[in-house]
């Protein structure tokens, strides 16, 4: 009986252990599986904070340097949150400083979601969570908005994981809110898709 209740313990140990991986690994399934899970999930974009830089002028009395650098990152993140809440209508979306980035990683939340008003938000662990930000990815160098797993791991093609902000030989610069418009309604069509085929089935 005792050997019975080992053996059970071990599979729940295992049965959880591959749920959480399973996002982590991109391999294990393809868009339409990857569309579905974002669909029902949350997309976690992280913010910049510029929190060493400012810990460090701070440290250093240069106090007006420091206000400039935090003015500035205020306004860019403002400028995100405001893109999101308006063009991006896929999945909710929340926010996370990026001096929270390793807590995220872990899984540990509590007081370090906010949505686009700054209110907090609790997540369930059970939802489909997602992770993205402006920034280059990893194996590329692909400038953009880059969408990473939960624990903000680089996703693999071919998942639909970037928008990127260079177009035309590098000629044309797209802004945050037209990338992030753009992958919503990339998301949207693929959703489409998969559904229309479904329903073929």
């Amino acid at each position: 009986m005792l050997q019975r209740f080992f053996r059970q313990i071990l599979a729940l140990l295992i049965a959880s252990s591959s749920a959480l991986s399973a996002q982590a690994d991109s391999k294990t399934y393809g868009k339409a599986a990857f569309i579905k899970e974002m669909k029902e999930g949350v997309l976690l974009v992280r913010l910049q904070d510029k929190d060493k830089t400012i810990k460090n002028l701070e440290e250093r009395g240069m106090t007006k340097e420091m206000e400039l650098i935090s003015a500035k990152q205020r306004r860019e993140n403002e400028e995100i949150m405001l893109a999101f809440s308006v063009v991006f209508d896929f999945c909710p979306v929340y926010f996370f400083h990026s001096k929270d980035s390793e807590a995220i990683r872990q899984g540990d939340f509590s007081g370090k979601i906010f949505d686009a008003s700054l209110q907090r938000i609790e997540l369930s662990e059970e939802s489909p969570i997602f992770t993205g930000e402006f920034s280059e990815t990893a194996q590329l160098g692909i400038d953009g908005l880059i969408i990473t797993d939960r624990q903000l791991l680089p996703l693999k093609d071919p998942l639909p994981y970037f928008q990127r902000r260079y177009v035309f030989f590098g000629l044309i610069e797209r802004s945050k809110a037209r990338m992030i418009e753009l992958y919503n309604k990339k998301l949207h069509d693929y959703a489409q898709l998969y559904e229309s085929k479904s329903a073929l089935n």
